[in-house]
């Protein structure tokens, strides 16, 4: 049984997947494996993913390709892959990203100090241009505040110990499987950590279902999300709250009272966090409270 398992979910990603494959096998550990699931796809996404993971026709033995007929989306597929792994730890990846070398080392350090779940930046990759984000730490103290202002991971990057994935039952069917994990996570006690340093290249494209405006709508309306996150803000700071997403498609008066009710809620506990990432959680929070007063129905991402 290997230490460590990274599912790859993939639906037509003949033109990606392969990358994504051997950058992933090339950061591996020996006691690791990489599991791919064609979730359904048309194109040559399978044959793809066992090109990427061979060198003059033979096979990397850390790499395994399962395939399914139809697509049966994503929530479905990661929970498929958990279901068919048995590793102690489970990381992800999806199949337009890269891992960069040292990705599972730094990753792995940290989880052995304790941690539930943890996650390097990452660096954004929009066609040529590359923008790192803020290799700023979040340790698990202040982890649970920065979800009540916006999601501050990245899916893929994430490393994470395979009990507390089934401690909350995996995933969901939601628009936000990601999110809506970690808040859940985060309330049932996991100690969830971001780490100051870059494991990814994270593809941006048009083509992201996340950047489509019918997932924005879906996802900051969502119901299930909705009471995960009131059940979190009640946890926190004693008042069950409404995500900043959901307050800026209010009207502009009812906008106004339910911000001035999530800053009354959230100051004072973040006053409560320690030097530096006070001052970080602050600035997140000043940021965030503007762009809902500003908000049109135009576009933003959660």
């Amino acid at each position: 049984m290997p230490r460590l398992s990274v599912i790859l979910p993939a639906l037509n990603a003949e033109d990606t997947v392969a990358r994504a494959v051997s950058s992933t096998l090339r950061a591996l550990p020996a006691d690791a494996e990489l599991v791919v699931l064609d979730d359904g796809s048309t194109d040559d996404t399978a044959n793809r993913a066992v090109e990427g993971g061979s060198t003059k026709g033979v096979v990397d033995k850390r790499l395994r390709v399962e395939s399914e007929d139809t697509p049966g989306g994503i929530a479905t597929a990661l929970n498929w892959l958990l279901e068919h792994t048995d590793s102690a730890i489970v990381a992800r990846m999806d199949a337009d990203d890269v891992s960069l070398p040292t990705r599972f080392r730094a990753e792995l350090r940290a989880l052995d100090s304790g941690d539930d779940y943890v996650f390097p930046q990452v660096i954004n990759v929009a066609g040529r241009k590359l923008s790192p984000a803020a290799p700023v730490p979040i340790p698990p103290a202040a982890f649970p505040l920065h979800l009540l202002l916006t999601n501050p991971v990245s899916h893929p990057a994430m490393v994470a110990q395979r009990h507390a994935l089934e401690a909350v039952g995996g995933y969901r069917e939601v628009p936000a499987e990601d999110y809506d994990l970690w808040m859940r996570a985060a309330l049932g006690g996991a100690s969830l950590r971001r780490i100051a340093t870059w494991g990814l290249l994270y593809s941006q494209h048009p083509g992201q279902i996340t950047a489509s405006e019918s997932w924005r709508n879906s996802s900051w309306r969502d119901p299930s999300q909705a009471e995960i996150f009131s059940q979190l803000s009640q946890k926190i700071t004693g008042v069950a709250l409404q995500r900043i997403v959901a307050i800026a498609l209010a009207p502009p008066d009812e906008r106004a009272r339910l911000l001035a009710e999530f800053e009354r809620a959230i100051t004072p506990v973040i006053a409560r966090v320690p030097v530096p990432h006070r001052q970080f959680l602050q600035r997140k929070l000043r940021g965030r409270l503007r762009w809902a007063r500003e908000f049109h129905n135009g576009g933003f991402t959660h």
